[in-house]
């Protein structure tokens, strides 16, 4: 599933690396990482348990390995109106709603970024 997701976005995406697939009596976990054109990269980590996301963190980070966005949801800071959906945002040092709740909506998010 990742794979045909990064495919729609290779004018952003120069490198995928699996790190970890396990499946797990139907759970199935995948940890990757993409490297993007502007020399970011996002770490991924999905649980997926009959063909449902049930657990997500996308960690947008910069070319030092410094966080710019986070997404999850984590089921903490119920505070938050999206939760459990939320974002850790660096340059604000604070969390944030969250509308960016699956892989396809964060590299949308982060194309937007990286082109305007």
């Amino acid at each position: 599933m990742i794979q045909e997701i990064l495919r729609q976005f290779d004018e952003i995406v120069v490198e995928t690396e699996f790190l970890n697939i396990r499946e797990i009596r139907g759970l199935i976990h995948y940890k990757c990482k993409v490297q993007l054109i502007d020399g970011s990269n996002l770490r991924i980590s999905e649980k997926w348990h009959e063909q449902q996301l049930i657990q997500y963190s996308y960690y947008w980070l910069d070319d030092e390995n410094n966080l710019i966005i986070g997404w999850d949801n984590a089921p903490h800071h119920p505070e938050i109106s999206t939760h459990p959906h939320h974002k850790h945002i660096q340059h604000t040092n604070r969390i944030s709603t969250s509308n960016e709740n699956s892989l396809k909506l964060v590299l949308n998010f982060i194309k937007q970024q990286i082109f305007c």
